[in-house]
C-alpha cells in the first residue's frame, strides 16, 4: 500500500514535468508544443485529483478525474494534428468531449456505477485518439514521424486492452466506491501502464520537437526572410536532396524590370511590395515541387524538376503577363512593373543546373534586350508584337 502512495505521488509529478517541459519547448516556435504540454499538465491533474481536491465528494471527485483526462486526450490529438498540419477536427472533437463527460457524468451522479464510468472513460479516450491517428496516418514521411505514431498507437492500443479487460473481468460490485478503486491492485497496475507509456510518449514527442525546431532553424537559415523563397544556399541544398531528378528539368530566370526607377521613385517598401507580389506569382503558377530562389535584389531562379521546356515556357509566360497586368494602386505605386523571364531545360552534358542558369540568364539578358516584358525560351525565336525575340541555343 505504501508503494502505491508513493506512485501515486509520482505519477503527477512525472506528467506536470513534461508538461512544463513542452510549454518551455513552446517558446522555440513549436507549434505542437503547447498542446502537448497542456496535454501532460491536464493528465497530471487528473490523476492528481483525489490529492489536489481531496475535500470534494467522491463524485465530484470522479467528475473531474474524468474531465482532466478527456481534455490530456484531446490535446494529444490536437498535437499530432498541429505536428502534421492536418485539418483539427475541432467541432468533432469537442462534441466527443463532450459527449463523453455527458456519459460518466450519468455513471457517476445517477447509475453509480463504477464499471460504467471507468469502460465510459477509457471508450471517449479512445474516441478522441482514433480522429487524429486516422487523419496523420497518411502524412508520416520521417523516422520521427513514425515513431510518434507507433507511440500514441501504443497508447490507443494500451487503453483498449484496458477496456476489453474491464469489460470481461469487472462487474458492478467489483469496487464499491471511488476510494476503493482507488486503493486497488487494479488502479495501481493502471496507473504504472499509463506512467510507462505516457514517459515513452513524452520522450518521443519532445524528441520530435526538438527536431521539428532545429530543422525550422536549418530551413530559415536556408530562405530569404523577405519573401521565405529560398536562397541560394538553400537552393544548392534542395537541389542536391533531388538527386537523379535533380539531373533533368527546367530553369526561369527572372528580374523585375527597371526595379531602380520603383526604389528611387516609390521607396524601398514598395520595391519590397512588387518582389513579393512577384514570388507569390511564381508559387500559384509552378506546380508542387518547384524550387523558387531569390538569388539577390530583384532577380529570381525557379527549378522545375522532370519539366519539358515548353511546359516551362507556358509557366513563365502565365507569370509575365500576370505581374504586367497587375494593378499597383493600392501598393501607391503609379506606373506599370514588368518582368522579364529566361527559360532553359537542363542538358544532359550540364555538369551542375547552375550551367542551365547561365543559359537561362542569357535568355533572361536577351528578354531585355528585345524590349523588357516578355520571356526569352532556349533555342526558340518568337515575336512579341513588333519586337523579336532572339534566340539562345544550348553550347
Amino acid at each position: 500500500m505504501e508503494s502505491q502512495d508513493n506512485f501515486a505521488y509520482l505519477l503527477p509529478f512525472i506528467f506536470l514535468t513534461f508538461g512544463l517541459v513542452f510549454l518551455g519547448m513552446a517558446r522555440l516556435g513549436d507549434r505542437s508544443a503547447p498542446a502537448w504540454g497542456f496535454g501532460y499538465i491536464a493528465a497530471a491533474l487528473g490523476f492528481a485529483t483525489p490529492m489536489l481536491l481531496g475535500f470534494l465528494p467522491a463524485r465530484g471527485q470522479a467528475v473531474l478525474a474524468n474531465a482532466f483526462f478527456f481534455t490530456g486526450f484531446y490535446l494529444y490529438g490536437d498535437a499530432l494534428l498541429l505536428r502534421f498540419r492536418r485539418p483539427r477536427l475541432r467541432k468533432a472533437r469537442m462534441a466527443l468531449w463532450a459527449a463523453g463527460m455527458a456519459c460518466a457524468g450519468y455513471f457517476i451522479l445517477v447509475a453509480d456505477s463504477m464499471r460504467g464510468e471507468l469502460m465510459t472513460s477509457d471508450l471517449f479516450c479512445l474516441a478522441l485518439l482514433t480522429l487524429p491517428l486516422v487523419t496523420v496516418v497518411g502524412h508520416l514521411r520521417r523516422p520521427i514521424d513514425i515513431a510518434l505514431f507507433g507511440i500514441v498507437g501504443l497508447v490507443f492500443l494500451e487503453t483498449l486492452v484496458r477496456l476489453v479487460t474491464m469489460t470481461v473481468v469487472m462487474t458492478d460490485q467489483t469496487y464499491v466506491g471511488f476510494e476503493r478503486f482507488l486503493a486497488s491492485d487494479y488502479a495501481f497496475v493502471m496507473q504504472v501502464g499509463a506512467s510507462i507509456i505516457g514517459f515513452l510518449m513524452a520522450l518521443t514527442a519532445l524528441a520530435a520537437t526538438v527536431l521539428d525546431v532545429i530543422g525550422g532553424h536549418q530551413d530559415a537559415a536556408h530562405r530569404d526572410p523577405l519573401t521565405n523563397a529560398l536562397n541560394r544556399r538553400g537552393f544548392d541544398r534542395a537541389v542536391a536532396e533531388l538527386g537523379e531528378l535533380g539531373e533533368r528539368g527546367v530553369v526561369i530566370c527572372s528580374d523585375v524590370d527597371h526595379f531602380k526607377r520603383v526604389n528611387d521613385d516609390y521607396g524601398h517598401a514598395a520595391g519590397d511590395v512588387v518582389i513579393t507580389i512577384l514570388v507569390e506569382l511564381f508559387r500559384r503558377q509552378l506546380p508542387e515541387g518547384a524550387l523558387i530562389a531569390r538569388f539577390g535584389g530583384e532577380e529570381f531562379v525557379a527549378f522545375l524538376p522532370g519539366m519539358s521546356l515548353t511546359e516551362g515556357g507556358v509557366h513563365a509566360e502565365v507569370i509575365c503577363h500576370a505581374f504586367a497586368n497587375r494593378r499597383w494602386e493600392t501598393t501607391g505605386i503609379r506606373r506599370k512593373v514588368t518582368a522579364s523571364f529566361g527559360v532553359c531545360a537542363v542538358s544532359r552534358n550540364d555538369r551542375s543546373v547552375h550551367e542551365a542558369i547561365a543559359r537561362a540568364d542569357s535568355c533572361l539578358y536577351a528578354a531585355k534586350d528585345a524590349g523588357r516584358n516578355r520571356v526569352v525560351i532556349e533555342g526558340r525565336q518568337r515575336t512579341d508584337g513588333s519586337a523579336t525575340i532572339h534566340s539562345i541555343t544550348a553550347a
